[in-house]
């Protein structure tokens, strides 16, 4: 790439967090009123991309967590609910008022050793600081700074919150990783070998105006380097606006947002700002919450961003031929845990696709420390010319336990899941994306379908176990996760990217596999963590009796994984 056209992707980065800084020192002190949802981790360690999380907290039973992210407006309240999940991606989430994050706290108490400052005081004050960083940092919550009971480390960048009195909030993210693919690069099972390095940054500046609006910015900087083949789309983009908003209070409990952000729903498994991914998902459009005593109900209509592949270096346009819209609801007070419901809506012009989908999510534990989560839902629609009516569904359930075990060494206390996923596939050779089979929409398909992302949710059922475990002190943890795949109907396998992979051959056999995932996750410190993965896929007799399958061989993956965020 021409060095300009470098030096043009910085300066524009410069000049979204200079022009938010020289907002005028006169603009009123007074917190946004947006209520912000936080994730955390498997150790209280707010998340934002793929990353094992295992072990925390839902009352008093830990669950299991994926690293990645809030919701709505204010975040339609994420829970607490159970999740599968390598690292990365959040699940449930904490809420929290982001008008506690602009001006310093004032109180009595003006040390952490004085008597208002209690044991669980402190303690409220350090989980705070380790949930901080949410998994959109829009929902990033600093007021721990501000809070004389807290007494626990400071850290760089730091410095860079709570500047302009209260107001503005700079930060970001580093963030590399290795690969080492063999039989996968690509999409699928395509007997490709390669290793490369993926390289990410992301700076954000947030900006407080006064208690009726607030902007945000963050630029994304992606890219990779040491392959043989070509880069997937996923892996680079040299330069891109991720976020570009304007939050506007209309009522107290009514809240506005225009322009380009991510979006994160429930678990993932439809809406996610795809963390895993070296790039980002961003969309363009318009955003309302609306926060009662007991739900949160999103609503929006936005256009994707067209990722540019043939200039990784161009500043990504909306896809205005793709229209997604929906109304998602969020109640994370009833007695089941957290109860979600919602519509979503995707219209493809180009495809010419209509995808209308109903589908609602709960997750909790009962009062003897069983974790559970199920989501569902039902899609109908008009396919694309040729195949019809659309008519699909999806399903997933899981059970969990945190068990207890007295060793030697003291008590042992594993985290076991086990799920079931299934979607629909239709009879149709050949396929295609706009084909009678579900469609995922704009999910994080790597937080559940295997780590090596050889399968999306379309035309599959998914049996897996997980087993996640503390080992070497609570700051190290191990995930250990099985699937076996299979088909729902004899025709194709979907990629992640819901392509078929073998459109013009129905199946020979409908069994595609198992792999087994294995994820050690090191928290560094509550900003700084190291992950080093290792996956294997045995290919089942599918691979063996269809025709058109590029290889029947195994696959292996090898990653590791540093993250930094100031």
């Amino acid at each position: 790439m021409p060095p300009h056209q470098n030096t043009r992707r910085r300066t524009l980065a410069l000049a979204l967090l200079a022009g938010l800084t020289a907002a005028p020192s006169a603009l009123a002190e007074t917190p946004h009123g947006l209520v912000e949802t936080v994730v955390l981790d498997a150790t209280d360690t707010p998340q934002g991309n793929v990353q094992l999380v295992a072990d925390t907290q839902y009352g008093n039973v830990p669950y299991i967590a994926f690293q990645e992210e809030p919701a709505p407006l204010e975040d339609a309240p994420q829970a607490d609910p159970p999740q599968p999940v390598p690292m990365d991606e959040p699940a449930p989430a904490a809420t929290v008022d982001a008008a506690s994050m602009a001006a310093p706290v004032v109180t009595s108490c003006n040390c952490c050793t004085t008597p208002c400052c209690t044991k669980a005081k402190k303690a409220a004050a350090t989980a705070a600081m380790k949930s901080a960083y949410a998994g959109v940092f829009y929902a990033n919550n600093f007021s721990y700074l501000n809070d004389p009971c807290y007494d626990g480390p400071s850290f760089f960048g730091d410095s860079l919150k709570g500047m302009l009195g209260g107001k503005l909030d700079i930060g970001g993210e580093a963030r590399m990783r290795y690969h080492n693919e063999n039989n996968f690069r690509g999409l699928g099972l395509t007997g490709v070998d390669d290793s490369f390095f993926l390289t990410r940054y992301r700076m954000f500046a947030n900006l407080r105006i006064n208690e009726y609006f607030r902007a945000y910015g963050e630029y994304l900087y992606a890219d990779s380097g040491g392959e043989t083949f070509n880069n997937r789309p996923i892996e680079e983009n040299r330069g891109e606006i991720q976020n570009l908003f304007l939050d506007t209070k209309l009522t107290d409990s009514l809240n506005l947002r225009l322009g380009r952000q991510e979006l994160l729903f429930g678990d993932q498994r439809l809406i996610s700002p795809l963390d895993w991914a070296n790039t980002r998902r961003s969309f363009q459009g318009v955003r309302g919450t609306y926060k009662g005593d007991a739900w949160t109900v999103d609503g929006f209509f936005v256009n994707p961003l067209n990722r540019n592949a043939a200039n990784e270096s161009k500043i990504d346009d909306a896809n205005e031929d793709v229209d997604f819209y929906g109304v998602y609801a969020s109640n994370s007070g009833t007695a089941l845990g957290t109860v979600d419901a919602y519509y979503l809506g995707l219209n493809n012009q180009v495809l010419d696709f209509d995808y209308h989908t109903l589908g609602s999510r709960v997750a909790g534990s009962s009062d003897a420390g069983v974790l559970y989560a199920m989501e569902g839902g039902v899609q109908f629609g008009s396919n694309s010319p040729g195949y019809g009516d659309h008519s699909a569904g999806f399903f997933t359930g899981g059970l969990g336990k945190q068990l207890s075990i007295c060793t030697g060494c003291g008590e042992w206390k594993p985290t076991v899941w086990f799920w079931y996923d299934w979607a629909s596939g239709g009879d149709d050779v050949p396929a295609a994306r706009g084909d009678d089979s579900f469609d995922h929409l704009f999910p994080l398909a790597h937080k559940y379908l295997g780590l090596m992302d050889l399968f999306g949710r379309r035309n599959i059922n998914d049996v897996n176990a997980q087993f996640i475990t503390p080992i070497l002190g609570d700051k190290v943890k191990l995930l250990v996760w099985y699937h076996h795949f299979f088909l729902d109907q004899a025709t194709t396998p979907y990629g992640v990217t819901m392509a078929p992979f073998n459109p013009a051959n129905a199946a020979g056999d409908k069994e595609l596999g198992q792999e087994i995932d294995l994820v050690l996750t090191c928290g560094i410190n509550p900003r700084t963590n190291v992950q080093i993965g290792y996956s294997h896929f045995r290919a089942g007799d599918y691979y063996d009796t269809t025709a058109g399958v590029p290889t029947n061989a195994d696959a292996d993956f090898f990653w590791t994984q540093f993250q930094w965020r100031f």
